[in-house]
């Protein structure tokens, strides 16, 4: 079977540059996508006569959204199809999950800034802890149709390992092939950095090609998301690989967390890696 991608989708402009995004990641395994819309619920409590026009309206709405994405679908690139859910985002998601087994989840991040704050923690957050699965996020406007060529792998000073969904991504990262840095974001100006211990993490990992001593990019003097995205720039790296430690999701921190910060603010797409450590 096709390997799938699945992109959460609710018809935005964020929302289809994500689609494209992954679109193009799926022809490198000549693999399918599929596009999942969580409807919004209507409220119980709501007065039964204002709740009838409303149900009418929203089905009318449902309608042209099935026509809509229907649409979206016969005009990518690769074999795709709808799921559409009445389900909690996170339920909708586990779901999809457990259904088309899929290589990675992908949604778009919106440019308007009041959007950005609504979207983490609390719908980044419940889909990695529903799933624990792969995250990549798009952010409106990214443009780029060349695949990532240069990848920067953020790491702290802390062992991790890998979830197994995330070790999956091997076929797909083989297939890009793509040149990988890894960043380490020092906190204390002095003294051992703990460098290598990052650079001896993600090369256990063998998800991202050949790594030598000159594979770390350290940084020192800066708070840890400045750091990354100031070495993404400089690098030029067209993709950032983050890492979900389970404590910060089932903390419920997350929003506090670099990966959040990073998430918020990158101009270039992030793909989240969830960890069992």
């Amino acid at each position: 079977m096709k390997p799938a991608f699945v992109v959460l989708t609710d018809l935005s402009a964020a929302a289809a540059d994500a689609q494209a995004y992954t679109a193009r990641l799926a022809t490198r395994l000549h693999g399918r996508l599929v596009l999942l819309h969580v409807y919004l619920s209507l409220d119980p409590l709501r007065d039964p006569e204002e709740l009838v026009l409303t149900t009418a309206a929203e089905l009318a709405g449902r309608q042209k959204i099935q026509a809509d994405l229907q649409q979206q679908v016969r005009q990518l690139p690769v074999p795709a199809e709808v799921e559409l859910s009445f389900d909690p985002l996170a339920s909708a998601v586990d779901k999809a999950v457990r259904h088309y087994q899929p290589l990675l989840l992908a949604m778009g991040r919106a440019a308007h800034p009041g959007r950005l704050e609504r979207l983490l923690p609390h719908e980044v957050e419940p889909i990695l802890q529903a799933a624990h699965y792969p995250l990549l996020l798009v952010p409106e406007g990214w443009a780029e149709t060349e695949l990532p060529r240069h990848m920067l792998v953020a790491a702290d000073g802390r062992a991790f390992t890998l979830a197994a969904p995330a070790l999956a991504l091997q076929e797909l990262l083989s297939a890009l092939q793509p040149t990988a840095a890894v960043v380490h974001v020092a906190h204390e100006t002095h003294g051992p950095s703990h460098g290598d211990v990052a650079l001896k993490s993600v090369v256990s990992t063998q998800l991202f090609g050949h790594l030598t001593n000159n594979s770390l990019y350290e940084v020192r003097e800066e708070a840890p998301a400045d750091g990354i995205l100031h070495a993404a720039a400089e690098l030029n790296s067209q993709l950032i690989v983050m890492l979900a430690r389970p404590h910060t999701l089932l903390g419920g921190v997350f929003h506090r967390s670099v990966t959040a910060q990073v998430l918020r603010r990158s101009p270039v797409p992030v793909l989240v890696l969830p960890t069992v450590a």
